[in-house]
């Protein structure tokens, strides 16, 4: 069931064996899982059916480290969260990216690969993929050109899958509304989490509309799951009865702040002849749709002490009218408003894609003439190709979310967000440019040009709104702010999910992993309530 709390019609109080606050990804996830297993469930959003000013407008604050970010429109407060708006790259993490390291600070989870591998099996259909394969070897009989011919101990090929994209509203707004086990609020804010009197346990969350209405949720166990930003300013402005925030006895909550570094840069030249077929343009195969690009060899990374990374090629043509490289935000926002209008609808967030597509107009201009002029222009030849990636960033304390002085219309304090991008960082990601130009190299392909100096600059690194590691999970409570299981260090009854988990960021998408996640939580609360 969907109730709205501005209706006037809650209770004032509202009772389930498990209380969800976020309806993206983790938490419609975990509410449908724990609804299976007989358990029932108090789900809240803070926004609406769809997008709405008002509500969006609390998601606003200030950017005071590397400003090449956002703070408030990369995120969605409604129903469905940022699904609404994600692209629909998936791969699970890298085994590597589990492992403590020696040569990277803080690196390592708790949990390993092998240990979320049969819940990734089961995260694929809820985001309309194909079957959990992501070795090249499972694929390669299908695809219609060959992998380069590099040596594998350096670098190899790595694939992941396109997700339509599924927007959870759009998907499981009918299974939320029927499920009996599900009481669905809309407009429900959380304001405040109220422990027990001399207890480490939650006793209630209070929730509010933006006009005042009020009621709260009594549940066994809690869980927050409002994205890799929302979730530490959730805990930091809880502090009625902790001063330093709920879960934040170590300074953790907000800290550990990684995003994937989204860098086209350094350029391939093929030699004549090289079948590159397989990697600029997506392949449907067998259900699946897949993109594919190259991986350094992680014994390698591990030993050259590298960051990890998938790069994907981007064809750079010899005709301009083939290139995409008027796609920006302005592009984006206008592709958006023509498919929805297209559907006979509105756009969600209009306003924002008008004034994006008036600022990049010159780039809108461009994209729909080539679309059209490569509708009558004799194909055109990949030229050379460019590296494209979500790079990982190493793990940072001081890169991290906190509260300013300025407050929202329900009282919370609005946050800062000081992303911290490194030289180091990008040197990194300069090293593993080197490899694959040397494997290239050494295989009598091509050749690179690097496109990262050994001074780099930093504004080459924009984010790809992979908002991650503000909770991170880590055994020690003077390292992490849950456990194992997601559980708040400090808190007995209180869990978090999503991306804010993540100890560290690797290079894959964080979507499949946050779903995921949310299943392997569903499964520990539904044996632990």
């Amino acid at each position: 069931m969907i109730s709205d709390l501005r209706s006037g019609s809650a209770p004032a109080e509202l009772t389930g064996d498990v209380c969800v606050v976020g309806t993206g990804p983790a938490g419609i996830t975990l509410a449908l899982e724990l609804s299976k297993k007989g358990r029932s469930v108090v789900l809240l959003e803070g926004g609406g059916a769809s997008y709405e000013a008002d509500s969006q407008s609390l998601y606003r604050g200030s950017v005071i480290g590397h400003d090449n970010i956002d703070v408030a429109n990369s995120r969605l407060r409604q129903f469905g969260g940022t699904s609404g708006h994600w692209t629909g790259m998936c791969a699970p993490l890298d085994p590597l990216d589990f492992e403590p390291r020696t040569d990277v600070a803080h690196h390592g989870w708790p949990i390993t690969r092998e240990d979320l591998n049969p819940f990734y099996a089961r995260a694929q259909s809820y985001l309309d993929l194909g079957p959990f394969k992501y070795d090249f070897a499972d694929w390669q009989a299908m695809l219609p050109g060959k992998a380069l011919p590099l040596d594998p101990a350096k670098v190899f090929t790595d694939i992941y899958q396109q997700s339509p994209p599924t927007r959870f509203a759009e998907k499981f707004d009918e299974a939320i509304k029927t499920d009996p086990r599900i009481d669905c609020w809309l407009h429900a804010n959380l304001t405040d989490i109220v422990l027990k009197d001399g207890s480490d346990a939650v006793q209630r969350v209070v929730v509010s509309t933006l006009d005042g209405r009020r009621t709260s949720v009594k549940a066994k166990t809690f869980v927050v799951a409002c994205g890799g930003i929302e979730n530490a300013r959730i805990l930091l402005n809880c502090r009625n009865q902790r001063p330093a925030g709920i879960g934040n006895q170590n300074d953790l909550v907000g800290r550990y702040y990684t995003d994937h570094m989204t860098i086209e840069t350094s350029t391939i030249l093929f030699n004549e002849g090289v079948d590159t077929a397989i990697y600029p343009e997506e392949i449907d195969v067998e259900g699946a749709r897949l993109a594919i690009g190259l991986k350094v060899n992680p014994d390698l990374v591990k030993q050259l002490h590298l960051n990890n990374n998938s790069a994907f090629l981007v064809a750079q043509y010899d005709k301009d009218v083939y290139n995409d490289d008027f796609r920006n935000y302005g592009w984006i926002g206008f592709t958006t408003m023509v498919k929805t209008f297209s559907r006979g609808h509105l756009p969600d967030r209009f306003a924002e894609h008008y004034c994006d597509v008036i600022d990049d107009f010159g780039a809108v201009a461009t994209g729909v003439y080539r679309h059209a002029v490569r509708k009558v222009a004799p194909p055109s030849r990949a030229a050379a190709f460019k590296l494209r990636q979500d790079a990982e960033q190493s793990p940072n304390p001081d890169s991290r979310v906190t509260l300013i002085a300025d407050k929202d219309p329900l009282g919370f304090n609005r946050v800062a967000l000081d992303w911290r991008v490194t030289s180091e960082d990008l040197l990194k990601l300069r090293r593993t440019h080197e490899v694959i130009g040397a494997a290239i190299g050494a295989a009598g392909l091509g050749r690179m040009q690097l496109g990262i100096s050994e001074t780099p600059d930093l504004e080459m690194a924009f984010s790809a709104y992979h908002h991650m590691g503000t909770t991170r999970m880590h055994a020690d409570p003077k390292q992490g702010v849950v456990d194992a299981d997601c559980r708040v260090h400090s808190v007995s009854n209180l869990y978090m999910a999503g991306s804010s988990t993540f100890t560290t960021g690797g290079c894959a998408n964080p979507t499949l992993t946050v779903t995921t996640l949310a299943i392997r939580l569903a499964d520990h609360l539904a044996v632990a309530v």
